[in-house]
């Protein structure tokens, strides 16, 4: 049995794991994530559904052929993408959703667990070299800042791709530090699953690249468990990244990579990267990089020549200069990356760097609180900072509550909410046969469809249709729009003679609104005796109340429908 000394690293990990789930509990519950609906981003709907879907499909026991299954799916739901993004995501949700059930509260806890490992990863990558104070204040500090908090506030892909990615990065830093070969294979397998969560995993191939050339440990390329890793990568990732990479492309901003497009990209991403961590912490980093630099070098031109090489397998290393040159490396492969593939100019793109980022702010930190505390002789056992002396104990406090609290702002409550008391009163009446049209932006047509889905006991069963794409034609990035209806008649017509139920959302911004929303908005108005009102709902977006609510209709064939029980809600 292992002793207590031994499971110390375990015990230590499973706490922070702990308290990070409820700090991200908490930031969910301060951002509004827990009362919002799948709006928060106009891919989050989309992830959702497509979820729902591998969940209802193993359920139901694997009914049939799987294409089939999800062209059927996607009739009634049109909000899947699989084939746009990769599996892996999906997989977890429905994983989680089987036991846990379905609701908006069981996919936050599930995004919550999925921060806390992230931020139990940071707190490891930290701990070794600096011990427990500083690593739990990493951690912290990860799932505090703003970018990575509205993330996991979100049903995203960006965390558990995080997730896979940081913890690869740290396998392969192991890799390089002591050569053991289960390195090696952790490395392989979290890289297979990153690529097989979001197209960012691929960064990791130039994350190893630099990674070598910055350690110049050159010689693990004759070692034959790396190309095994390699192997096993191609193996697992290659096959659905191949045969789906004409399709992901469909969702970039342009049609192929370009110079033009990168320049623009690496402004934008590195101004982007800056300002997710903050001046303070940024200062901190840079202080970070400047003094691990130092490190990795100083222990590449130092180390012995079968210990740089990865040759043998060394169960004390003499530093961690190798994992502390991938993160280095990885933050320089994910912008690089980012800013070649034309997926678009988000902040989001940038999250899988952040737990790297925040491990060399805390060891600019950590070098900046040492010398202060020598300056001023409050301890001389500085590392790794021990909390028995109380005259060490409290400057580390007080600065450690004042970086995190320096980087939590700003604190915004972003609320989208609105089309679930739609989606209630049209499932009051509707039949099964019946159809809904849905019309407002990417992230309205996205929560309606959700909110259906969700309540809907016979999954699938009801069908939703969305505005932009009975209405209107275009790519999946939104070039190539055009109407498909010449006349006003005409859509009154396929309204009249398709549809059941008209749910409209007059509230999207005027930068989201395209021409088939005031063809439609008039037609409703103009031809008012075939839309009966059955409800409306106030709509939230970011956090702000709309001035209009959105409404649902009953669509009648002709005026001689009405009856006298047809009444205006």
């Amino acid at each position: 049995m292992p002793s207590l000394q031994q499971l110390r690293p375990a015990l230590l990990a499973a706490i922070v794991f702990v308290l990070a789930f409820d700090a991200a509990f908490l930031w969910q519950q301060v951002g509004g994530a827990r009362v919002s609906e799948f709006g928060g981003h106009p891919d989050e709907a989309a992830h959702y559904v497509t979820g729902l879907m591998i969940r209802d499909y193993v359920a139901a026991r694997f009914p049939g052929a799987p294409m089939k299954y999800a062209d059927d799916y996607y009739s009634h739901y049109p909000k899947i993408a699989l084939g746009i993004w990769p599996p892996v995501f999906y997989v977890v949700q429905a994983a989680w959703t089987l036991p846990f059930g379905v609701s908006r509260a069981a996919l936050m806890l599930l995004m919550c667990v999925l921060a806390a490992v992230a931020s139990m990863l940071v707190f490891v990558s930290l701990r070794e070299d600096y011990g427990g104070f500083i690593g739990g204040l990493g951690a912290l500090l990860f799932i505090s800042l703003p970018l990575v908090r509205e993330y996991y506030g979100m049903v995203m892909a960006e965390t558990l791709s995080t997730v896979f990615i940081f913890g690869a990065t740290l396998a392969f830093g192991n890799f390089l530090d002591r050569g053991r070969a289960r390195d090696a294979w952790i490395f392989g397998i979290l890289s297979a699953l990153a690529i097989l969560t979001k197209g960012t995993g691929v960064a990791l191939a130039p994350m190893a690249g630099l990674a070598l050339l910055f350690t110049r440990r050159w010689a693990v390329l004759k070692r034959p468990v790396l190309w095994g890793a390699v192997v096993l990568i191609a193996v697992l990732a290659g096959p659905w990244t191949w045969f789906f990479r004409k399709k992901g492309a469909g969702g970039w901003e342009q049609a192929a990579p370009s110079l033009a497009w990168s320049r623009e990209a690496i402004v934008y991403f590195l101004t982007k990267f800056g300002i997710s961590l903050g001046i303070l912490v940024l200062l901190f980093f840079v202080v970070g990089v400047l003094v691990r630099l130092r490190a990795v070098s100083k222990a590449a031109s130092a180390a012995p020549a079968s210990e740089s090489a990865g040759e043998v397998e060394t169960k004390n290393p003499p530093s961690t200069s190798g994992r502390w040159a991938c993160m280095g490396a990885l933050i320089v492969a994910v912008i690089v990356f980012q800013s070649i593939v034309p997926a678009g100019k988000e902040a989001r793109h940038l999250i899988p760097t952040l737990p790297a980022a925040v491990a060399f702010a805390m060891a600019g930190f950590a070098f900046c609180l040492q010398g202060a505390m020598k300056t001023f002789r409050l301890s001389s056992e500085l590392t790794p900072f021990p909390l028995r002396n109380v005259r060490a104990a409290l400057p580390l406090l007080l600065a450690g509550t004042i970086l995190v609290a320096g980087s939590v702002f700003p604190i915004t409550a972003r609320r989208w909410s609105g089309f679930a008391q739609l989606a209630v009163d049209a499932l009051r009446e509707a039949q099964p046969a019946d159809t809904m049209l849905i019309s407002s932006d990417a992230n309205g047509e996205g929560m309606f469809i959700a909110e259906i889905a969700m309540r809907d006991p016979k999954r699938p069963s009801y069908t939703v249709k969305r505005a932009s794409k009975e209405l209107a034609a275009s790519e999946w990035s939104g070039r190539g729009y055009h109407e498909k209806y010449e006349s006003d008649d005409d859509l009154l017509g396929f309204l009249t003679g398709k549809v059941r139920y008209l749910a409209m959302d007059d509230t999207m911004p005027e930068s989201k609104r395209v021409p088939h929303h005031d063809t439609l908005k008039r037609v409703v108005d103009v031809d008012s005796g075939h839309f009966w009102q059955l409800g409306t709902s106030e709509i939230w977006r970011g956090g702000e109340a709309q001035m209009a609510p959105a409404r649902l209709f009953r669509i009648e064939k002709s005026d001689s429908a009405k009856t006298p029980d047809h009444k205006t809600k």
